[in-house]
């Protein structure tokens, strides 16, 4: 034990150390699609003044990731840059390593928590991705932290815990997945009645008080993105392919009079669209839907990957379009996503094997991991899929892996 608690604290140094470096050395570095966009909305309210979002956001295409872009104005007010920005995912990233650490011994043994620590270093995305100005990394690290209040079995972390998945929630709109893990917990372990009020009222307020808040600023009650209608309808036509595509050329997303159009509107009719495109192809609709669960699961390298490789490398599996030059980029990029990805492949194998072995040990409070997994996975693929959609979901993979290994070893 004494020598895997060596390994791992050496393999978190060095972890470290090359995340400072990365930072050091991409340190100013242009950011670009949706990383470039949230940053550009950030600096426009910033240089006006004001929070996000702000009036003229109202006739925008969506409010998206409100908690996210007031996080980088509040860098740019403090720092004046958000350069910054990825000495803080460093920090979260750090927590996270600790947290998943927490969470392998307090459910498993202390074993499975060095074990797992040490996959969460191997895995390629959680190297990289403090250089971007991403969403994954605070959701992420509220979500975990909030867990970790959650199992304490403390009310006063409890609120805590709350108001944490509140803000995570600001940021995407899932957190709601991991606010039902941890009252699945609260219930396994029959707390009292009091830890779901200190749960779920704070929880409440606090989307009150965003939502109230911003309805001051642009007149409308907003207290999370208002990207779902759009979402769903790039994944709810006759041209869906279950991934991204530009939908703003497809005829299916024209709204008469669209400069005149709010964005509380614009959702509304493609969520419309949307629901009456599935009520008339619901085969295709659930083809589409299992096709998802693989592409949003093929590789672990998006965290390096540009935003338009993401999009045209599941597009070329989907469709196998394109001009032939692309599709030769496309199959060397796309080995060299597989090869930068074999820890997260070989992590996988372990997670089955863990669920193999342990098949008689689903139902009880480890089952709460399994829960986050499962459902985050069934409630992102109604959604177009890409990989980095993957990473809030994938730490129980991580933790049930590392209790796979601690298995295997353990009848060496």
């Amino acid at each position: 034990m004494n020598n895997l608690k060596k390994v791992t604290i050496g393999i978190s140094v060095i972890w470290v150390i090359v995340q400072i470096a990365l930072i050091v050395y991409f340190w100013g570095y242009p950011q670009k699609s949706d990383m470039g966009n949230c940053i550009s909305m950030a600096e426009r309210c910033f240089n006006n003044g004001e929070w996000y979002p702000m009036a003229e956001d109202v006739y925008s295409i969506w409010i998206v990731c409100p908690g996210f872009i007031n996080y980088l104005i509040l860098q740019l007010n403090i720092f004046g840059t958000i350069n910054f920005n990825a000495l803080l995912n460093l920090f979260m990233n750090i927590a996270m390593l600790f947290e998943i650490y927490y969470l392998g011994k307090k459910f498993f043994s202390k074993r499975t928590g060095f074990i797992a620590a040490i996959i969460f270093c191997f895995l390629y995305s959680n190297l990289l991705i403090v250089l971007g100005a991403n969403t994954e990394n605070p959701f992420l690290f509220l979500c975990l932290s909030a867990l970790c209040l959650v199992f304490s079995g403390k009310w006063q972390y409890v609120i805590l815990a709350a108001l944490l998945f509140a803000l995570a929630n600001w940021i995407r709109p899932m957190a709601i997945i991991f606010l039902f893990a941890s009252v699945i917990y609260l219930t396994i372990v029959k707390m009292k009645y009091y830890n779901y009020l200190a749960l779920i009222i704070p929880y409440i307020l606090m989307l009150f008080i965003i939502g109230t808040v911003t309805e001051t600023k642009i007149g409308y009650f907003v207290y999370q993105s208002t990207t779902s209608g759009y979402n769903l309808l790039t994944t709810s036509n006759d041209n869906a392919k279950g991934v991204h595509y530009l939908i703003a050329q497809d005829p299916i997303s024209f709204i008469e009079n669209d400069d005149s159009v709010t964005f509380a509107e614009r959702d509304s009719i493609y969520k419309a669209r949307s629901i009456k495109w599935i009520k008339e192809h619901p085969v295709k609709f659930i083809a589409l839907y299992i096709k998802k669960i693989p592409l949003l699961y093929i590789h672990d390298s998006w965290s390096y990957s540009s935003h338009w490789f993401v999009m045209e490398s599941t597009h070329f599996l989907t469709t196998g379009d394109g001009p032939e030059e692309a599709k030769k980029l496309f199959i060397i990029k796309f080995l060299k996503q597989v090869l930068q990805s074999i820890p997260y492949y070989l992590m996988f194998i372990f997670f089955f094997y863990a669920l193999w072995k342990n098949h008689r040990k689903y139902f009880n409070v480890k089952f709460v991991f399994l829960a986050i997994f499962i459902i985050g996975t069934l409630v992102t693929c109604i959604f177009p899929a890409s990989p980095r959609y993957h990473y809030p979901f994938l730490f129980p993979v991580i933790i049930y892996a590392a209790w796979g290994i601690d298995t295997f070893w353990s009848k060496r």
